[in-house]
C-alpha cells in the first residue's frame, strides 16, 4: 500500500527538500497523496532521468503531472472556490437550517428576515437565490427541497417554554399548506426520498412518508426504538436508515422495514448519536466517540470498519462529499475530516477551515469551526455559514452564506492524485464534450480545460500505481 504523505502548509517547499535529499520515492508518494494543484508544483522537482519509475503507470502519470504548468495549476487551485460558489449576502437563521434536494441542484434555506423576529425561506442554486417562498415570524428547524419551488419544513411560532404550535408545511410560491400540526411532531426532521419525503418524529416514536402521492407510516416503537427522529436518506432516495440508542432499521421510501440491527447494550461506545450514507454504506458516530461503517450483505446488516481511534470526540452531525471523497463530521465547535473509504483522518479542501487536532489531549486553539459546514448524501451543493470557508474572513463575510455547486467539473481538481478513477472521469468527461451540440452548463476557459482533460487521463493511470 502507498502511504499517504502530508504536504502540511508547504508542500512545494516539502518537495524541494525531499529533491535535494534524492528521496525520489518520499518525493513520489507525497505528489500521490497531494490534489492537482500541488501536485504539480510538487512534481516539478522530480527529476525523470534519476527517479526509477516503479511502473508503466507511475510514469504516465508522471509525465502528465510534469506536462502541466505550475503557475496554471497553482492558479486554479486558488481559484476554484470562487468558481463553484456563489455568496449570498446574508445569514442563516437562528438555528442555521439548510434543506437540500433529490432531485435538483436545489436547497432550501432559512435565512435572517429585516429584523431578528423575523425569517425568510428561500430556495437557492448555484446561481443564487431563486425563490423566496415565505417571510414572517416563523422559525423553521427542518426542511427538504423537493425542486426549485417546493419546500416542506417544520415550523413553529411560539419560541417560548410550550412550543405547542408546531406545524409541518408545504411552501410553494405564493402558497403555504399546513400537512400536519401538534405536539407530537416537536424536534421531528424532514428529508426528501425519491418518491416524495419523510418527517422523523422524536417524541412519538413515528416515521410519515408521502411516497407518490400516498401517505404512509411505520410505528418505529414496533422495532424497540424510542424515536425516529435520527435518521439518513441514500444518494438513490429509495433508502432510509433509522438509528435509536443501539438499533439500526433500513427501510426502503415507503417506510417497508427491509433490515434491522441491534447492538449489544453492554457496548455504550456503540449507541447512535449520528447516521449518514457514503456511497452504500452506513456511517454512524457513538455517543462515546468513534466512527463505524455498516454495509447491507445479503440480508444482514454487517459491521465493516470501526474507527474509533480516529474520533477524538462525540460527532454530532456527518455531512458526506461525494466529489471529495470526503466525510466532514461535526464535533461541537469544530469539524473534523475523514477519507469517505477508510474513515481515517483526511486533509480536506484548502478553502475549508482546517480540521481539528490530532492530539490526544484535543487541543481546539486555532481551529475552531465558528458556523457551518452542511452537504448530503444525495445533496448537489454545500452550504458554507459564518466564515467556515477560508476566504471568508472580513465581516461581511461572517454573515455571508455561501452555497457551493458540488457539480462542478473543477471538483475533481481537490481529490488526492492518488484517488482518482473511473468515477471522477465519468462527472468531468461530459463537461468536456457537451453531447449533440448543447450548450456548456460550465464553461471553461482553455487552461481549464486542457488540465481538466490531463486528470481524466489521469484516472486511467491512478489505481495502476505501484509507487515503489
Amino acid at each position: 500500500m502507498i502511504p499517504r504523505i502530508s504536504g502540511g502548509s508547504d508542500p512545494v517547499g516539502q518537495a524541494r527538500r525531499l529533491a535535494r535529499k534524492g528521496d525520489w520515492r518520499t518525493l513520489w508518494w507525497l505528489i500521490l497523496s497531494l490534489p492537482l494543484p500541488q501536485a504539480v508544483g510538487a512534481a516539478a522537482y522530480l527529476k525523470l532521468r534519476r527517479w526509477n519509475s516503479p511502473s508503466e503507470a507511475d510514469a504516465r502519470l508522471a509525465a502528465l503531472l510534469t506536462g502541466i504548468g505550475t503557475k496554471e495549476a497553482a492558479r486554479l487551485g486558488a481559484e476554484l472556490f470562487d468558481r463553484t460558489s456563489v455568496r449570498l449576502h446574508t445569514s442563516l437563521g437562528v438555528v442555521n437550517p439548510a434543506g437540500f434536494c433529490l432531485r435538483h441542484p436545489v436547497v432550501a434555506l432559512d435565512l435572517r428576515g429585516r429584523d431578528l423576529h423575523t425569517s425568510r425561506l428561500v430556495t437557492a442554486d448555484r446561481t443564487g437565490v431563486r425563490s423566496t417562498l415565505y417571510e414572517g415570524p416563523a422559525q423553521h428547524w427542518s426542511m427538504c427541497a423537493l425542486d426549485g419551488e417546493t419546500v416542506i419544513a417544520r415550523r413553529e411560532f411560539d419560541t417560548g417554554g410550550h412550543r405547542g404550535d408546531t406545524e409541518i408545511v408545504e411552501y410553494t410560491p405564493g402558497r403555504e399548506a399546513v400537512l400536519a400540526s401538534g405536539g407530537g411532531l416537536l424536534d421531528a426532521v424532514v428529508k426528501p426520498t425519491a418518491t416524495g419525503w419523510v418527517v422523523g418524529t422524536k417524541m412519538a416514536g413515528v416515521a410519515l412518508a408521502v411516497a407518490d402521492g400516498q401517505q404512509e407510516q411505520l410505528d418505529l416503537r414496533d422495532f424497540g426504538m424510542h424515536s425516529a427522529a435520527l435518521f439518513a436518506v441514500d444518494a438513490t432516495g429509495t433508502r432510509i436508515a433509522f438509528a435509536s440508542e443501539n438499533r439500526l432499521l433500513v427501510t426502503d421510501s415507503r417506510l417497508q422495514p427491509q433490515h434491522e440491527l441491534v447492538l449489544d447494550t453492554t457496548l455504550r461506545k456503540q449507541r447512535f448519536n449520528a447516521i449518514t450514507f457514503v456511497g452504500d454504506t452506513i456511517v454512524t458516530a457513538g455517543w462515546e466517540e468513534g466512527l463505524y461503517r455498516w454495509q447491507i450483505i445479503g440480508d444482514r446488516i454487517r459491521g465493516l470498519h470501526s474507527g474509533f481511534g480516529t474520533a477524538p470526540r462525540t460527532m454530532f452531525r456527518l455531512h458526506p462529499v461525494a466529489p471529495w471523497n470526503l466525510l466532514v463530521a461535526e464535533g461541537g465547535n469544530v469539524n473534523y475530516h475523514y477519507d469517505g473509504t477508510t474513515l481515517e483522518r483526511s486533509s480536506a479542501p484548502d478553502f475549508l477551515v482546517p480540521s481539528g487536532p490530532d492530539s490526544e489531549g484535543d487541543d481546539l486553539r486555532g481551529s475552531r469551526a465558528v458556523g457551518k459546514f452542511l452537504a448530503a448524501p444525495y445533496g448537489r451543493l454545500a452550504v458554507y455559514e459564518g466564515s467556515l470557508a477560508s476566504r471568508m474572513r472580513s465581516t461581511d463575510d461572517f454573515y455571508s452564506t455561501v452555497v457551493q455547486d458540488l457539480e462542478h467539473p473543477l471538483h475533481i481538481l481537490v481529490k488526492p492524485v492518488l484517488s482518482l478513477d473511473s468515477t471522477d472521469a465519468d462527472r468531468v468527461r461530459p463537461h468536456l464534450a457537451p453531447p449533440g451540440g448543447a450548450a456548456e452548463m460550465y464553461p471553461l476557459t482553455a487552461t481549464e480545460r486542457a488540465v481538466l482533460e490531463a486528470a481524466v487521463e489521469m484516472c486511467a493511470w491512478a489505481p495502476q500505481v505501484t509507487g515503489r
